[in-house]
C-alpha cells in the first residue's frame, strides 16, 4: 500500500474510492470532484495529526467532514439550479439504480454513510468505526440498522 510518503501513490490507490463514496452522498458528480479534491487537500495538511489506525478509514472520515462542512455551507446560501447526477454504482438498469438511490436517500444520513462505507467502498467495521469516531459494536449495529431500512424503503418503493 502507498504510504504517506508518496501522496501521488496514495491519492491513486484511493480517489476512485472517495469519488464513489462522495457522489453517493451527494449525487452529483461535479460537487463530488471538488469535494474529492477538498478531502486529499485537508488530509495532506492533516498528516502531522495522524495517529495510526487504518488511514483508508482516516481519509473517509475527513471525506464525510467535507461533505457534511459542505452541506451545511450550502444550507446557508441560496441554490438556484441543483444538478444531480445519480451514477454513483453503475447499474445496467437505470430504473433500478433510480430505486436504490431513492432508497439511499430516505436513510438518515449516517446510516446512509456506514452503509456505503461497508458496501460501496468496503470497509470493515473497525475501519468504520474510525471513520465515524464511534465503537466497533456501534458501527456493526449502524450498518445494520442501514441495511434494514434500505431494504424496507426499496420495497416501498417497488410496490
Amino acid at each position: 500500500m502507498a504510504g504517506f510518503n508518496d501522496i501521488e501513490g496514495f491519492y491513486r490507490l484511493h480517489s476512485d474510492s472517495v469519488y464513489s463514496y462522495l457522489v453517493s452522498l451527494c449525487r452529483d458528480r461535479s460537487r463530488a470532484e471538488d469535494l474529492m479534491q477538498d478531502t486529499f487537500v485537508r488530509a495532506t495538511r492533516a498528516l502531522g495529526g495522524y495517529r495510526g489506525g487504518s488511514p483508508k478509514a482516516w481519509l473517509f472520515s475527513i471525506a464525510r467532514t467535507v461533505f457534511l462542512d459542505d452541506t451545511r455551507r450550502r444550507a446557508r446560501r441560496p441554490v438556484l439550479v441543483m444538478e444531480q447526477d445519480s451514477a454513483a454504482a453503475p447499474i445496467s438498469d437505470p430504473v433500478e439504480q433510480d430505486a436504490i438511490e431513492r432508497a439511499l436517500g430516505q436513510l438518515p444520513e449516517r446510516q446512509r454513510t456506514a452503509l456505503l462505507l461497508s458496501d460501496r467502498v468496503g470497509l470493515t467495521g473497525s475501519e468504520i468505526a474510525a471513520a465515524l469516531g464511534i465503537s466497533e459494536g456501534a458501527a456493526r449495529v449502524l450498518v445494520h440498522r442501514a441495511r434494514q431500512g434500505f431494504r424496507v424503503a426499496y420495497e416501498e418503493d417497488s410496490r
